[in-house]
């Protein structure tokens, strides 16, 4: 899989670089960003069926302090229109997440217990940033649209035991700001914000006869370092 997200991204910087007119090549950067990533909360209660009998499954999580890494390719357009850049950005961002659980199934009847799970995803996103230039300080603003998947592999810990691992990948993207800071004529600094929305990973019961499911938002927060070369 891994292999194959590599290859989606060098494929599509490839492509940006053969769309690109003649008279932008020398415009060309590359980036890499790091910092701390924070997934919303979530909480929700699911039933098979509006009956007594329906299975139930309840899920309330809270997620530790993680991480993202990432890099980009691409390209300034400030010579086509004032400000614009483009690129093919590739991240990965992992969080811990813990939390409760409460099923109606179980030995003997109603079971509860926690969570523990390894929440994390990685995309390729295309985005297009605005720079403000201000001296040898550039506000910007933007986002990106693209592919991500997001994978929650984890326990159920408590009135019964079983490890799971539910996944989806499909449709993200992601807003962003921040401000670079000039650090030689073709390195820069910069400090952001991104909000993150990757596809919703639906999740179930691992004890045998509750069949009850429900979605988890994949909404995440990062505050973001930057370095960039040759912008």
């Amino acid at each position: 899989m891994k292999t194959k997200l590599t290859l989606l991204a060098s494929t599509a910087a490839a492509a940006l670089a053969l769309a690109v007119p003649a008279e932008a090549a020398g415009n060309w950067y590359v980036g890499f960003i790091g910092g701390a990533n924070w997934v919303e909360d979530h909480s929700f209660s699911a039933a098979t069926a509006p009956t007594v009998s329906a299975d139930t499954l309840t899920w309330s999580t809270d997620a530790d302090t993680g991480f993202v890494i990432g890099g980009a390719v691409g390209l300034n357009l400030s010579n086509m229109m004032s400000g614009l850049r483009v690129e093919i950005e590739a991240a990965y961002r992992e969080n811990q997440i813990d939390g409760a659980w409460t099923s109606n199934t179980g030995p003997p009847g109603v079971s509860t217990g926690t969570l523990d799970i390894d929440h994390s995803t990685f995309s390729v996103l295309a985005n297009a940033w605005y720079d403000f230039p201000l001296g040898n300080v550039a506000p910007y603003i933007g986002g990106g649209v693209g592919w991500a998947e997001t994978e929650l592999d984890g326990h159920y810990l408590g009135g019964t035991t079983g490890p799971f691992n539910f996944s989806d990948s499909g449709f993200a993207w992601q807003l962003g700001a921040g401000i670079n800071f000039d650090v030689s004529p073709n390195v820069k600094l910069g400090v952001g914000y991104r909000y993150f929305k990757g596809p919703d990973v639906t999740v179930g019961s691992v004890l045998v006869g509750n069949s009850a499911t429900s979605d988890v938002d994949a909404g995440q927060h990062a505050a973001l370092v930057s370095l960039t070369f040759g912008m």
